[in-house]
Parts: structure tokens; C-alpha cells; sequence
């Protein structure tokens, strides 16, 4: 029996600008494409300078076998973002244009297959995927992704297909399930403050502006309108929203986070409520639950149980776990009092 062709990890050179919101998806790019186990290079020093480019980028193009452009208003005008895409034109390396705010890709690209990343959660999901870093075995979750889009080929002549479909991304969001807002499942490590300040205004989640949090709260932020459902004797709570499945409680005490790891554990070896796939919260997941007003006490809905006031989350800030604080209405590195509890989640 042949045995299955090893892929190796793509090494990757992300391509972006200095503003601010091209600069905080590059991370967010980043760390999940390190944690999907590609081999990743991005330009973190602004070593940029002159007419040409500097020999790290140029060796770093060479390097690469695709290069992940992350294109927006501000990329379309850079000097810098031009020569990179082009040189990488010239070198016959793969590129994946990501734009984020409706720009549409150079002409030249026209042809490319690219990822949309109006919504960072589906756009990540089918950059993985396109990438083949994610299962595509036949599950409900990739059954969507065409196969022209999962072996893009490098400076391909388009197809009379792509010819007419040229203005609609060719990686679409997945429509097999009744999700209005579909939010990160997998857990980032070096998850920044400015990720957290992209995070909360992509998708308007309220965060009070605290001394300690001014740099990243979105106090202006309206939350999201959840449609609740409580499930299994009152011991879960279902939004039909987010499509995420919540511990109602969570833990009785409060822990440190190493103790979360044995608590998730034991929560899915006694297969609680029938399911073993609990885990921890992302930020992304958690923050959902935020009220931008209180209710009895604390900013979340209080179909929620009380006592679970703080919450661990699966993100961390080089080494620093962020948490979501309900009594305060923020989320933070800090720990002040004593240490959250745990409220476990299953997609």
C-alpha cells in the first residue's frame, strides 16, 4: 500500500503595512499560522530602507514558498508592499492576497485565489485551510472549501470560471450552520494588545475604559444581541448566535491557570452533559458574553451563575493569560483580588 505523500509546512512571508489595523492582523496572521505549524517570516524591525529592498527581505522572499499579502487601502499606496509582491511575482512564489476592508487586489492578482477577512474567524479557518494546515478530511466544517482553492497553483492562467467570478472571493464562508457570528476556537500565545483592540472593535464588544485597560477598552462598544437557550437541567447554556455551547456554572472556586488544564480534564473525563470536548474559552469567545450594561451586579446576562465573576481564557500575552473580568466590565492580564474561575465552552 503507497503511503501518503508528507507535506511539508509552508514557510511564509507575510507581507504588510505600518497602520495600525494591517499591523494587528499581521499578528493575529502570525500566531495562528505558528501555532498551525507553518514556518513564518515577518518583518517586525522596520529594516526597510532606500530604493531596494534590504537583503533580510530579499533573502527572507527566497526563502519563502508563499507569500500571505495582507492588502487594505493602505497597502494598495506602499512602495514597500508593491516591491515585495512583485519581487515575489518574479521569484514564482505562491501568493494569497487577505484583504480586510474591501480593497480589491491589484489587477495583476486578478487571477489569484484569496481569503476575505471582513470576518477575522472565517478568514482565518479558510486561510488554514487553503494552506492545507487544517483537516479537509470531509467534516461538517470543511466541507465547503472548493477544491481549486486547496491547490492554488503559482501564476495559474484563470479559467473561463474564475474569469467570471473575479469581484467574489474564491474561499466562501461556510453556510452549514444557522451562526450569525462565527469567533476564533483555538488559542493564541502571543495574543498582544493591540490584537485585543482590533478584536474588540471588529466586532463591537463592549470593554469599560479602565486606567489599567485604556489602551485597548472599547467602551463605545454595543456587544451583541445573544439568543439564549438553557439546556441539560439548567447545567448549560446555548447561544444560538455565537453556536457556542457554555457551562452555565463552571468552577465552585477559583484557580490558578494551571490548575484550568486538570479542571477541563476531569470535566471531560466524566464526559459532563455527554460531550468530552470541553475547553477554555478564547478571549474572543469570552468577551462575546460582555454586556455593555450591567445586569445584577455584573456585565453579563444573568442566566449565567454568579459566582464565576472572573474567567479564565485559553489567549495569553507572551506568557501573561488574559482573562474576562464581568465585575468590572473588561478584560485584562492583571490579576488583582485573587484568580478567576473557569467557565468551560464547546463550539
Amino acid at each position: 500500500m503507497a503511503q501518503p505523500q508528507k507535506i511539508e509546512p509552508p514557510r511564509i512571508f507575510i507581507s504588510h503595512t505600518w497602520e495600525e489595523k494591517d499591523k494587528a492582523l499581521t499578528h493575529v496572521l502570525e500566531n495562528a499560522l505558528r501555532e498551525a505549524g507553518a514556518e513564518v517570516w515577518v518583518d517586525h524591525a522596520g529594516i526597510r530602507g532606500g530604493d531596494n529592498l534590504p537583503k533580510q527581505i530579499n533573502d527572507a522572499l527566497d526563502w519563502c514558498n508563499t507569500l500571505v499579502l495582507v492588502w487594505s487601502k493602505a497597502a494598495k499606496t506602499s512602495h514597500w508592499v508593491e516591491l515585495e509582491w512583485t519581487n515575489a511575482i518574479s521569484l514564482q512564489k505562491r501568493i494569497i492576497p487577505c484583504p480586510h476592508d474591501g480593497t480589491p487586489p491589484p489587477p495583476i492578482l486578478a487571477n489569484k485565489a484569496y481569503v476575505d477577512f471582513k470576518n477575522t474567524k472565517l478568514g482565518l479557518d479558510d486561510l488554514l485551510r487553503a494552506l492545507q494546515l487544517a483537516s479537509t478530511s470531509g467534516d461538517d466544517e470543511d466541507e465547503a472549501v472548493p477544491a481549486r482553492v486547496r491547490h492554488p497553483q503559482v501564476l495559474e492562467t484563470p479559467s473561463p470560471i474564475l474569469k467570471q467570478s473575479q469581484e467574489e472571493p474564491l474561499l466562501t464562508p461556510r453556510e452549514s450552520k444557522p451562526v450569525t457570528l462565527q469567533l476564533r476556537r483555538y488559542p493564541v500565545h502571543f495574543f498582544s494588545r493591540d490584537n485585543v483592540k482590533y478584536m474588540l472593535r471588529e466586532h463591537d464588544f463592549y470593554c469599560v475604559e479602565h486606567e489599567w485597560s485604556k489602551d485597548w477598552s472599547h467602551s463605545s462598544g454595543k456587544g451583541i444581541k445573544h439568543s439564549f437557550e438553557v439546556r441539560h437541567d439548567g447545567q448549560v447554556v446555548v447561544d444560538h448566535v455565537t453556536g457556542l455551547s457554555w457551562q452555565q456554572s463552571g468552577s465552585p472556586n477559583y484557580m490558578t491557570y494551571t490548575g484550568t488544564e486538570k479542571f477541563i480534564h476531569d470535566l471531560n473525563a466524566k464526559r459532563f452533559v455527554g460531550y468530552e470536548d470541553w475547553r477554555l474559552p478564547t478571549l474572543e469567545e469570552a468577551m462575546s458574553l460582555m454586556e455593555p450594561v450591567m445586569k445584577a451586579g455584573l456585565y453579563i446576562d444573568p442566566v449565567f451563575d454568579y459566582t464565576q465573576k472572573y474567567i479564565w481564557t485559553a489567549d495569553a500575552d507572551n506568557g501573561r493569560e488574559w482573562f474576562v473580568n464581568f465585575s468590572y466590565g473588561i478584560c485584562d492580564r492583571v490579576v488583582f483580588i485573587h484568580d478567576p474561575y473557569v467557565r468551560a465552552v464547546r463550539s
